[in-house]
């Protein structure tokens, strides 16, 4: 049925057939072709293809090896390898372009180093899939691997030649050694000194373009195999005119303003960092969804920061945002490599210089994300995780519910010796949304689930402070409320790596805040960074800056300014103006605002990324 060449014609028909329907998957299933044009559809098969050729190319290679071993060795064996082989490739790329959707859709990405983390955690995993359209995953995962199983079968019987002669046998190794070299070129992607990568694919300056034309089984491979690749600060130096310290001095100086956060000596600090605390959940911050009407009064009645903005999009990135004042690089959080992480400045250890006593409190695993490494070496002298809690509180996926982690939390400070800075990371407004009780919020959104959750939380925490009030701590404290990260509420400002996306709440509240500051709305844009700056000079009144890159909320000279990592790429926001840049193509795909502020801000976002990528490196 086969000769040799028509086998190889068969073997790659098949295979990028299999690599087309998988870019298909991507762009159907969860809607990542409503974001483009049929252009542009079309176009992403085109700049695709190369990655297609290189990722079909090596199992064309492993196909002549079996062809090879049926015609000399084992025939039976060889068919079975094939088929078994074929089976994986297979599964491969439909499995990880199903899996790619529900990542676009969710992270504006496909897998990379942040997703790759979450394979060393399955039970995190699976919780955070929970939102996955596992109806249309589990039917087309069945359908396709039918169609293409029973033609890999077909094919199968292609290797089971055996020669007539020992010349037909050293012609036809002569054949495979020969093809076999021509396909190490497609593999590599060409003469030139830079093997082929994900840049090839790239051609837009819309990310689902681009996304849709990187080849989902190579672009998984890639990051497996080259899980620690070494990164060079140049790839991401956009920026080379000079004068950066100068340009960057204008928004980040090193000025001291030790204007007063409160009216008490030595107050009690804590700090509540909400999961997933979208601002548009908020309807004093965004006028959209009620989901969280006490903190909103919280807010209104305390100082709050109506348009902060998170630096990066998961929460291990938020803690090193909230507690170091660090930024993030493009790529997974610094948390993953405790050795780097470990030379973060923090604010437990500014305030453990202080005589406090610090620790922190978070209801799931601490050892997700290697978060429990971190908050040692950031000077916490207590850290507690779910399994501090009875078993008969630890009902959610990822844990203890929110009720219980603040009960927790207002335990230990009943008991704690004061002053004592106190830290609490909530869970429940995480997927999959499993919150006990409610209905909390009973209005109609795309992510009705998460804001019901959000409103949960909410109630929680109304609960925490009705009975922290009762205390004697709780009239010498300061509260800082703050998400970790926002969510796509389903606005189109709220795309991934669109400024939306990045807006949170954040605000100080309690008895130990400066009366001049009650009732306090800033409109300016403020970074959840600032919020260690901010606690170091209007709280600690410590006369030198402490974390490089963060502002103090009550210096009235600072420079309005938020800037926020996504993988691959920054935005910087201002009030008149906002940029977007993808680091492929190394483009600006987005922009708002006259052209010199847009020119100022896209340089901004440059050299701060340059910077964090520089200083990475250094710790």
């Amino acid at each position: 049925m086969f000769g040799f060449f028509s086998f190889l014609l068969s073997v790659f028909l098949w295979g990028i057939a299999l690599q087309w329907v998988g870019r298909l998957l991507f762009l159907f299933l969860k809607g990542a072709f409503h974001q483009l044009t049929g252009t542009e559809i079309l176009q992403s098969f085109l700049f695709g293809f190369p990655l297609d050729l290189a990722f079909v190319s090596y199992f064309i290679v492993l196909s002549l090896i079996l062809y090879w071993m049926g015609t000399s060795l084992q025939q039976r064996l060889s068919r079975i390898l094939f088929i078994l082989f074929g089976t994986l490739y297979m599964q491969v790329e439909i499995i990880v372009s199903l899996a790619d959707a529900e990542m676009f859709s969710a992270w504006g990405s496909k897998f990379n180093r942040q997703a790759l983390q979450y394979l060393y955690s399955p039970n995190e995993a699976a919780a955070s899939s929970s939102e996955a359209s596992w109806t249309g995953i589990i039917i087309c995962w069945i359908l396709f691997t039918v169609v293409f199983f029973r033609y890999l079968l077909k094919l199968s019987t292609g290797i089971v030649k055996t020669p007539k002669s020992a010349g037909q046998h050293l012609f036809t190794a002569g054949k495979s050694i020969l093809t076999a070299a021509v396909l190490g070129i497609a593999i590599r992607g060409g003469f030139g000194n830079i093997p082929i990568n994900q840049s090839v694919a790239v051609f837009s300056t819309k990310p689902a373009a681009n996304m849709a034309a990187i080849n989902s089984g190579w672009n998984f491979l890639y990051f497996v195999i080259n899980k620690n690749e070494t990164i060079h600060a140049e790839t991401y130096h956009f920026s080379k005119i000079g004068g950066d310290d100068i340009f960057l001095n204008k928004y980040y100086s090193d000025t001291i303003v030790n204007t007063p956060l409160s009216h008490l000596e030595q107050p009690n600090v804590c700090i509540v960092i909400m999961e997933s605390f979208s601002a548009y959940g908020s309807q004093f911050l965004t006028g959209h969804y009620n989901a969280m009407p006490f903190l909103d009064s919280l807010q209104q009645s305390g100082f709050s920061m109506k348009r902060a903005y998170a630096s990066g999009d998961r929460t291990d990135k938020g803690l090193a945002a909230v507690l170091s004042g660090w930024h993030g690089q493009p790529w997974q959080s610094i948390l993953h490599e405790p050795d780097k992480a470990a030379k973060l400045p923090s604010l437990a250890k500014l305030f453990n210089d202080k005589g406090y006593r610090s620790g922190f409190i978070y209801g799931g695993d601490l050892g997700f994300s290697n978060m429990r490494s971190y908050l040692f070496s950031a000077g916490f002298k207590s850290v507690l995780d779910q399994t501090d809690f009875n078993i008969a509180e630890v009902t959610s996926k990822w844990g203890a519910h929110d009720e219980w982690a603040l009960k927790k939390l207002l335990n230990i400070s009943n008991t704690a010796k004061e002053p004592f800075f106190h830290v609490l990371l909530t869970l429940s407004s995480h997927e999959p949304y499993d919150v006990p009780g409610g209905p909390y919020y009973t209005g109609e959104a795309p992510q009705k689930e998460l804001l019901n959750s959000i409103g949960y939380t909410d109630f929680s925490i109304r609960r925490f402070m009705y009975e922290a009030e009762k205390n004697a701590w709780f009239k010498n404290t300061l509260f800082v409320f703050v998400a970790d990260h926002g969510r796509d509420l389903g606005f189109p400002e709220t795309q991934f790596d669109k400024s939306g996306h990045f807006h949170v709440p954040l605000f100080f509240y309690g008895p130990a805040l400066h009366p001049y500051l009650r009732g306090v709305s800033y409109n300016e844009v403020a970074s959840q960074c600032d919020i260690a700056e901010t606690l170091n000079q209007g709280f600690l009144f410590n006369k030198v800056k402490y974390f490089d890159y963060s502002a103090n909320l009550l210096d009235k000279g600072r420079r309005n300014l938020a800037v926020y990592l996504f993988n691959s790429g920054f935005g910087v926001v201002d009030e008149n103006a906002e940029v977007v840049f993808h680091n492929q193509p190394g483009q600006l795909t987005f922009s708002r605002g006259n052209k010199n502020s847009c020119d100022s801000l896209l340089r901004v976002g440059q050299i701060m990324q340059y910077r964090q990528v520089v200083n990475y490196l250094k710790y």
